[in-house]
């Protein structure tokens, strides 16, 4: 599937309401190409009304939010999944990328209840000495979603920095 990824240097939770209908009635105007909006705050999705032709999407790259203290100033991720559950949009991606080491029974089962079209899974390219699995954990992660029969689209895949 190709699409335009809009706004993809910014994070449209902090453009005002007005502003990001304007961008979604350009969306609407293009209805035969699709559109891919993300947030790491993906509430900022149920303040208007999303068209058909785009894709939401957030990262959840944990479910451990004790990992995540100091790592963004993003809602925690636990947050981040609840907020997305409640977007009702048939059409939605999740990011695991940068990969933070999770329970992979919780990921699986959260990553499920979202339902997503797409799912983006890789580790840190920028050398942040993150909190990173180990790379096997990220390959059993990636073959229960591709048997679930999710389209799993994989980034950088290495083994962790400090493996």
């Amino acid at each position: 599937m190709q699409f335009i990824f809009t706004c993809s240097n910014g994070d449209v939770a902090f453009c005002p309401t007005d502003y990001f209908d304007k961008i979604l009635d350009m969306i609407r105007f293009h209805e035969d190409k699709w559109f891919l909006i993300q947030s790491k705050n993906p509430a900022t999705f149920n303040r208007t009304v999303l068209p058909m032709n785009v894709i939401v999407g957030t990262t959840i790259e944990t479910n451990r939010d004790d990992l995540y203290d100091g790592i963004s100033d993003a809602p925690l991720p636990s947050q981040r999944y609840r907020d997305f559950l409640q977007v009702d949009h048939p059409y939605k991606m999740v990011t695991c990328e940068p990969v933070i080491d999770f329970d992979v029974d919780t990921m699986i089962k959260w990553i499920g209840s979202i339902n997503p079209v797409m799912i983006w899974l890789g580790y840190d390219s920028k050398k942040n000495c993150l909190p990173e699995p180990e790379l096997r954990k990220v390959q059993i992660l990636h073959w229960k979603l591709s048997r679930q029969g999710f389209v799993v689209i994989l980034k950088t895949i290495r083994k962790a920095w400090w493996q």
